[in-house]
């Protein structure tokens, strides 16, 4: 299996309606046919101040996507709802860090 991780930090100047805009594009993503699981969360902001101070923060928001293998996730790079959702946030985004991993 493939797990394809989008970290990402939305401009600051961005209007709260391109927020939701692109979150709202972005759980679309789930309905590319090669998808396996789709979720989309965001930073935790720890009360524990000892945990806080060591977690990385550089992000404030993640897509963790799951394919069966790399041609399923290939399929989704070239999927044209992908190649237009990747313009648009690629406009919206301060920080952007794309990873994939292979898991059992």
């Amino acid at each position: 299996m493939i797990r394809h991780m989008v970290l990402f930090t939305l401009k600051d100047d961005i209007e709260d309606s391109d927020k939701e805009y692109i979150l709202g594009q972005a759980a679309k993503l789930a309905d590319i046919g090669t998808v396996l699981k789709f979720e989309i969360g965001t930073l935790l902001d720890p009360t524990n101040p000892e945990y806080k101070s060591r977690i990385w923060s550089d992000f404030e928001n993640a897509l963790l996507i799951d394919f069966e293998d790399e041609a399923g996730l290939i399929a989704y790079q070239v999927d044209p709802f992908h190649v237009v959702f990747a313009k648009e946030i690629r406009e919206r985004v301060s920080a952007l860090k794309v990873v994939d991993f292979v898991t059992p």
